[in-house]
């Protein structure tokens, strides 16, 4: 997808890119539908998705540094997991794969930094820019840089980013401010984690956990029925007591 390729072009406009692992996506979201009309409101939210990408991410159709397409899980791949070990990275950045497992954490320990779309703890797992607006919370929407762990989204916190809301913005919007401020984050993270150190905080524990088998038609639903019935503008109007209930990390290096 477009927003891959933009994050990985803008790590490797800072950092030194050895190489790229595209991992394809197993979420089949039309799995969700129900009936005709479940149907067609999900594949007019992805297809709006998918449009609002393109024009976002409209020159990053793909990685320009070196990067190999694997399947679904396929960055646990033994074969995988020995070819990245033999480019001998500093720091390994993720965003956007399968559940990785332990034999490639294993591999570079305490070096593996992972961007999660979504403010963790808060909202951790699967669609976690989506369900902040189908609860009516879209001071939640952000992305976590974080060291992986073997956890959902639960190692220790390097940095938060947010996005800067404004009245009009719709999901896809909201979603893509998100991406744009997260890789620039990323890079930063990375470029500090690899010359000698970031600080890292442990995540407190709580907030939610979604799964994929959450997601749903009815949410789509409420989702789009929020932004009609003026949620973005009522965040807006009581912003500052919204965000004070919010606990985040920024960016700081290891001297």
């Amino acid at each position: 997808m477009r927003r891959h390729a933009f994050v990985a072009n803008t790590v490797a406009a800072r950092l030194e890119v050895a190489g790229v692992w595209c991992e394809r996506k197993s979420f089949e979201p039309m799995a969700a539908a129900r009936s005709a009309a479940d149907a067609d409101e999900i594949e007019r939210h992805f297809q709006a998705r998918d449009a609002s990408e393109v024009a976002w991410f409209a020159d990053h159709e793909a990685p320009r540094a070196p990067y190999r397409q694997v399947p679904p899980n396929g960055c646990n791949d033994p074969a995988e997991i020995e070819a990245m070990r033999r480019l001998a990275p500093a720091v390994v950045l993720v965003f956007g794969t399968g559940l990785l497992r332990s034999a490639l954490i294993d591999s570079f320990p305490g070096r593996i930094v992972n961007l999660h779309l979504g403010l963790s703890p808060y909202y951790r797992g699967a669609g976690t820019n989506f369900w902040p607006l189908v609860n009516r919370e879209p001071e939640y929407c952000g992305a976590t840089i974080h060291f992986l762990d073997a956890g959902v989204d639960s190692g220790p916190l390097i940095a938060h980013v947010r996005p800067h809301l404004r009245s009009g913005d719709g999901p896809h919007d909201i979603g893509n401010k998100v991406i744009v401020a997260a890789a620039a984050a990323l890079a930063e993270a990375g470029l500090a984690a690899g010359q000698g150190g970031v600080q890292a905080v442990p995540q407190p524990g709580g907030g939610r956990v979604y799964r994929r088998a959450d997601f749903s038609a009815e949410a789509v639903r409420t989702l789009y029925a929020n932004f009609e019935t003026g949620m973005i503008d009522d965040y807006l109007a009581a912003r500052d007591a919204r965000d004070a209930a919010l606990s985040l990390v920024t960016l700081e290096v290891r001297r």
